[in-house]
Parts: structure tokens; sequence; C-alpha cells
């Protein structure tokens, strides 16, 4: 988990092969750790799941999240929380 999901070379790496668009325009380090979130959330669902679909959303266990939060926190303490997809929520 720390390598994989909480690592910022292993998530910029990863941001960057994926040319994902929230790590290009972060100028804040809000926005910049909201990418980050993003990443790691994405990496562990990939590492536990496998490739999904655009639609397909998987909920991370409550013990994952408040890791990548304590690492890659919102200054301001606002979070945007699981959003539903159109598919099924496994």
């Amino acid at each position: 988990m720390t390598l994989s999901v909480l690592d910022r070379m292993t998530l910029y790496s990863q941001q960057q092969y994926r040319q994902d668009v929230f790590s290009f325009y972060a100028e804040t380090l809000e926005d910049v750790n909201k990418s980050f979130r993003n990443a790691a959330y994405r990496q562990f669902t990939i590492l536990m799941h496998g490739k999904v679909t655009a639609g397909d959303r998987r909920t991370v266990p409550a013990c994952c999240v408040k890791l990548i939060m304590e690492k890659f926190p919102s200054p301001s303490g606002q979070y945007t929380g699981f959003v539903p997809g159109e598919g099924p929520v496994f």
C-alpha cells in the first residue's frame, strides 16, 4: 500500500502515463493534493479489481480512504466523497 498507493513518485508517474488533466492544471496545494488523492484512489482500485470501465465505480475501504486523506490532506478540510457512477456499485 505504501509504495504503490501512497508514494508521490509512483502516483506522479501514473498521472504522467495517463496524461491526467487534473494534475496538469494543479497550481495550489489543495489542487495538487486533490489530484494525488484521485490518483491514489484510482491506483488502489486498479490493484484490487484490475481495469475498470468509466462508469464502473468501486468503493475504497474506509481504512484506505483515511490513509490517503492523511497523506494528501485538503487544507480546507473539504472532501468530495464517493460519487456513484452510472453502473452498479460493488
